[in-house]
């Protein structure tokens, strides 16, 4: 439990960090993603989208939902959020396979590799903790042995109160 309260904060200054620069400096981000995304905005008739503004969008959604998760505010909801912020940057913000020369491929290569484990980080972050129905369940198993703890105090009660009539009655 106390590694988990630690991870969070811990997986989530990344994801805070480069929200953040992405929202405020969104062109370096837009430059490097602009090959993957303007094809598909121009395809959608979005030509008049601007990548930046998307990437400034995306930016504040992951620092959002990072802080989210940092402070351990549903968790598992944040985490799947960041998965999904995650396998947008895993797609567009590194695209080796087009880069001309190797050197750029390689480097290109692993930082796309960084950004799938953040991913798989995210999506393990999305799994972590109990459900609302565990705890329910273990809330109730819990009540119930308490109730079964108080019938037996209460049975053991009653029994001894039989024991010393019973020896009043063969002592007269």
């Amino acid at each position: 439990m106390v590694f988990r309260e630690l991870a969070r904060p811990m997986l989530a200054t990344w994801f805070v960090y480069g929200g953040v620069r992405a929202f405020l400096e969104p062109e370096p981000r837009a430059e490097r993603a602009a090959p993957v995304v303007e094809p598909i905005l121009k395809e959608a008739g979005l030509e008049d989208v601007s990548t930046a503004d998307l990437v400034k969008v995306h930016g504040a959604a992951t620092a959002a939902a990072a802080a989210m998760l940092a402070l351990s505010r549903t968790p598992r909801t944040s985490g799947l959020i960041l998965t999904g912020l995650a396998a947008v940057t895993v797609a567009t913000a590194t695209p080796f396979w087009l880069a001309k020369d190797e050197v750029t491929r390689e480097a290109q290569l692993e930082q796309f590799l960084k950004n799938i484990s953040l991913m798989g980080a995210a999506a393990l972050a999305s799994t972590a903790g109990k459900t609302k129905r565990q705890k329910n369940r273990a809330k109730a198993k819990k009540e119930k042995a308490k109730a079964k703890a108080i019938e037996a105090k209460a049975a053991a009660k009653a029994e001894k109160g039989r024991g010393s009539k019973k020896s009043a009655k063969s002592a007269a």
